[in-house]
């Protein structure tokens, strides 16, 4: 809870100032993106001293590797929640793994962007949040192996099959996000039936012999 005083040390209880560091960061991130970030304007929008975030990151690296771990989380657990839902069917598990993760892209942009963001771009995250390393793309493997390990899939070997995969869904994430798909193209239904579609053209080209004739993910919030 926010206390109304003066003194940055009282005017959050512990660990609420480190929530809103991140916050105050996703929201500036939402705006103008993260390589202009500082620590100085993040706590001016924080409502803080410029001293302030330094209690908790030593630099605004620090910071954003903190929004990028929030990120993998966050991630994880939907695209678990998702796969726990298609449990006992390899196809839909395959399916849901990648509507959740351009969804998820969607729905948490400034988190997504940080969590993929190019070093160049003055962004730079832990090496086990890097994408070829992190647990998202972990989980995309043993989806994929399931599927192959079954002859759903077809391919040299998962980790091939997933790294095309997730070109695909990364690249269309991006333009939904980027705002390159606009217009009557976004409505609701037409979006989803685009996502199901992209799925769909993977699965056609690296369908296995004992894959079935079209990929069906569960109804909803697949």
């Amino acid at each position: 809870m926010i206390k109304t005083t003066e003194d940055d040390t009282t005017t959050y209880h512990h660990g609420n100032l480190r929530h809103r560091l991140i916050e105050s960061a996703l929201e500036m991130i939402d705006e103008s993106g993260a390589a202009g970030l500082t620590l100085r304007g993040i706590a001016k929008r924080a409502g803080v001293s410029h001293t302030a975030p330094y209690r908790h990151f030593p630099d605004k690296e620090a910071l954003l590797a903190a929004v990028a771990r929030e990120g993998v989380s966050l991630m994880l657990s939907e695209i678990s929640a998702r796969l726990e839902r298609a449990k006992g069917d390899a196809l839909a598990r395959f399916s849901v793994c990648g509507l959740a993760y351009i969804d998820f892209a969607i729905h948490h942009p400034a988190h997504f962007r940080v969590m993929y963001a190019s070093p160049q771009k003055g962004v730079a995250v832990p090496e086990d949040l890097k994408p070829e390393s992190s647990p998202v793309f972990q989980m995309f493997i043993e989806v994929i192996t399931e599927c192959w390990n079954l002859g759903i899939l077809r391919g040299e070997n998962p980790y091939r099959i997933a790294i095309s995969a997730w070109s695909l869904v990364h690249g269309f994430s991006l333009l939904v996000i980027d705002g390159h798909l606009q217009g009557e193209a976004l409505d609701a239904g037409s979006l989803e039936s685009m996502k199901r579609g992209l799925l769909y053209s993977l699965y056609a080209g690296i369908r296995g012999k004992n894959g079935p004739g079209g990929i069906q993910p569960p109804a909803g919030n697949a």
